[in-house]
């Protein structure tokens, strides 16, 4: 080797050192980022984030009661922290709830003997009964319900006659509709696989495998659709739509064994319904084609193709998700990189912001208005900082990350302040999405393409029940029944928000 090349891989070494420091940096922050995957905390509230800054936080209350249009509660010190505890809380175990039933049970009296007074010789007298109230449980009770029809017959070999079956029976399969309800919210709200319901229920002497749950839930599917298909309508029509995307593991027909990875997206209307649609893959040209003739709000985190849907002809207005802009700051902060302090604590200002105008219940002009007076400059401040200090950040850091989000989604971001009545935020999608997570690690993956759609549909009135806080076994069972002789024009009717509707209304009447 020549004196030249050794003196230029001597220049050389530096460089490849800090590459090499680089890429030992990345893989710690990944290291870090799937350990707090696994056993860190899922919330991102941070006791530490100092979110006070230069608010002014005793002149922005008394702006925001000022504005309120109702008088504000008792007078109470609010400070910048939230206690930790509620005081004036009774120990003890909680009352149990009363609208459950009772069984009173007497205990009996002691022997006669012990109820002489040791002292006196003469017998105790009652004083007052003691009660103590326990929670108990009785095993489910599977039963056969026997119909029984007579069939009409002629001497000239005509058709016979006979009186239809119920429309609670699933003649050919032969259960009844609180079986399929019982599997339906077993499995998509309880996320029980059907595995684990065949062994319960072969432990309470029941034969159900796990392929009959199957095709249980491919009739119940079959049954219901005009339902999602009025949900889909209810969503598109709503104006402003929040829209976000989970992988699902699919089991992969051309590879026994192996899984590939399809999306569940979810439309949720800003009133509150969802509606979700499978797909093969996670390409927006799948809610591109569904959302080709929506117009109105779209609120997105930013994912790539997403900002392009109904952005020429102007049908569509995208509004961005400044809790993803927090999530990467925190995660910049937690890998010790405190030049993203300043800019997470004004996103926490922001939030804060929106919640005490919420608590307050402000009227949507003032609340507009107190977002250009307070939220809008502190939204400028931030993308001004960001652009300032994003040519001096290290590349590939998490705290570059998070200045090239908020660069990126700055239009969007800016117009979730701009835009009267909107959200800061895309958490509605998150939160429906959330249960399907958590049922996903039971069953693991969909085991059928032709599955997919499904699950989409049936977690769609699923989770609309549990939005509405709806009993879904109840629901399922009232509409199997109702919904073969109800008219199509009126299907909106048995969604699960007006169903519930129709109850309360109901009770209140016989009450």
């Amino acid at each position: 080797m020549s004196l030249a090349e050794s003196e230029q891989k001597t220049e050389d070494l530096p460089a490849k050192v800090a590459q090499q420091q680089a890429q030992i940096r990345w893989l710690e922050l990944r290291v870090k980022d799937l350990e707090t995957q696994l056993f860190g905390k899922k919330s991102e509230k941070r006791s530490d984030s100092g979110d006070d800054g230069n608010l002014q936080w005793e002149e922005l209350m008394g702006e925001v009661r000022a504005l309120a249009p109702v008088p504000a509660q008792p007078p109470t010190t609010v400070t910048a922290t939230v206690p930790s505890r509620k005081t004036g809380l009774k120990k003890g175990p909680k009352p149990l709830d009363p609208a459950l039933p009772r069984e009173v049970i007497a205990v009996p009296a002691p022997d006669l003997k012990d109820l002489m007074c040791p002292e006196t010789g003469r017998a105790m007298k009652a004083a007052f009964v003691e009660v103590l109230e326990v929670l108990a449980r009785k095993p489910a009770v599977y039963f056969v319900k026997r119909y029984e029809r007579t069939v009409f017959t002629s001497p000239a070999k005509t058709a016979p006659v006979y009186g239809p079956w119920p429309e609670d029976v699933l003649p050919r399969s032969r259960v009844h509709a609180s079986i399929v309800a019982h599997i339906a919210a077993m499995h998509f709200c309880e996320h029980q696989p059907y595995y684990r319901l065949e062994k319960h229920l072969e432990r309470l002497g029941v034969d159900l495998p796990r392929v009959c749950q199957v095709s249980l839930m491919a009739q119940l599917e079959e049954r219901t659709r005009p339902l999602v298909g009025a949900l889909k309508e209810h969503v598109l029509a709503s104006g402003y739509i929040h829209l976000d995307a989970t992988p699902i593991d699919l089991a992969d027909p051309a590879r026994p064994g192996a899984v590939r990875e399809s999306t569940l997206w979810a439309y949720r209307a800003t009133d509150g319904p969802v509606w979700f649609d499978f797909q093969l893959n996670k390409s927006p040209t799948s809610p591109a084609k569904v959302l080709e003739k929506y117009q109105g709000i779209l609120q997105t985190d930013g994912a790539a193709g997403l900002d392009d849907i109904g952005r020429l002809d102007g049908r569509v207005r995208h509004l961005g998700c400044y809790a993803h802009a927090r999530r990467y700051l925190v995660k910049a902060v937690d890998a010790d990189e405190q030049d993203a302090a300043p800019y997470l604590r004004t996103i926490n200002q922001l939030f804060r912001i929106e919640r005490l105008a919420r608590r307050f219940k402000l009227k949507p002009e003032n609340f507009q208005d107190l977002r250009t007076r307070r939220s809008v400059p502190l939204a400028e401040k931030l993308f001004a900082d960001a652009l300032a200090a994003i040519p001096n950040a290290e590349p590939k850091t998490r705290f570059w990350q998070a200045l090239n989000y908020l660069l990126s989604q700055r239009s969007s971001l800016q117009r979730c302040l701009s835009e009267p009545g909107a959200l800061i935020h895309n958490n509605p999608a998150e939160n429906c999405i959330r249960p399907l997570k958590l049922g996903a690690k039971n069953w693991q993956a969909i085991g059928h393409p032709s599955a997919g759609p499904r699950l989409a549909n049936l977690f769609s009135l699923v989770e609309n029940c549990r939005q509405e806080g709806i009993d879904p076994e109840a629901y399922l069972i009232d509409i199997i029944t109702r919904l073969s002789d109800h008219p199509m024009k009126d299907i909106a009717e048995l969604l699960p928000r007006a169903w519930k509707g129709s109850r309360s209304g109901s009770t209140a009447a016989v009450a």
